[in-house]
């Protein structure tokens, strides 16, 4: 049986290649791909997201992003060495529409990040022209509940990232805010009528197997994996001796919203 989907960010070697076909769903960087390999996952059975930023800019592959280089650039966002974009220029509205076509030449759909990084109303702007380019396409969100609700119908999923644990100051289990705040997000998502995957950080199996019971309890499928996310399975799945305590006994931890 297929494991239900993997966020993975590195390079499509054969090894990730015949990782990522035990999966139902992934998302790739698909230009770090031979356009052979993703069409092998997918002829094998797994639907292909391609990752594509909405809200900021960022090197990939052989492409370079320097800061202030283009009109639409705006603030640094040092924690992941990426610029902010101004969404309603239309010279980013053309960069999009160009790495999303390039995205979709070779995958079913794509995972739209960097939803909070820009002006609302612009980012909706860029989503709808995605949407409108490619009807077909599957498109699954990166959180971005600060478009709630006009976001919704421009969608078909919502992964919710940070879901139980987070990497961000450290890696380490949501305390009980950060749990209630996921778990409204999940129940508003279904409630949309949006397909909800998780995405879970972990630096240890203790954490990890953390991570996998809380979003079992929740009926929800997560991928647990490093800040990187460079494993193209995830954590191992690694049997415990010790049961692990529900998540809200766990030590306080800051939430991230990328």
């Amino acid at each position: 049986m297929r494991a239900s989907h993997a966020v993975y960010y590195g390079p499509g070697t054969p090894e990730a290649v015949r990782v990522l076909g035990g999966f139902g769903t992934v998302v790739v960087q698909s230009g770090l791909y031979r356009p052979a390999d993703l069409r092998a996952l997918r002829e094998g059975g797994t639907h292909v997201l391609g990752y594509l930023s909405m809200g900021e800019d960022h090197p990939l592959g052989d492409q370079a992003c320097v800061p202030g280089s283009a009109p639409y650039h705006r603030g640094v966002n040092p924690y992941w060495g990426s610029v902010a974009v101004d969404a309603a220029h239309p010279g980013w509205r053309e960069v999009l529409l160009a790495r999303a076509g390039d995205a979709l030449t070779h995958t079913d759909g794509l995972l739209l990040d960097t939803l909070c990084s820009a002006e609302a109303e612009a980012t909706l702007s860029r989503i709808r022209d995605v949407r409108e380019t490619w009807p077909g396409a599957w498109l699954l969100a990166n959180r971005g509940f600060t478009l709630w609700p006009d976001l919704a119908p421009l969608v078909d999923g919502v992964l919710i990232e940070a879901f139980g644990t987070t990497h961000a100051p450290r890696y380490a289990p949501h305390d009980a805010g950060g749990l209630a705040y996921t778990a409204h997000w999940l129940a508003v998502c279904r409630a949309a009528g949006r397909e909800v995957l998780a995405l879970d950080y972990a630096d240890t199996p203790a954490l990890a197997d953390l991570a996998r019971t809380h979003a079992a309890a929740a009926n929800v499928p997560t991928f647990v994996t490093d800040r990187a996310l460079s494993l193209p399975g995830g954590l191992p799945h690694v049997p415990l001796d010790v049961p692990s305590p529900p998540l809200s006994h766990c030590p306080p931890a800051r939430r991230v919203g990328r």
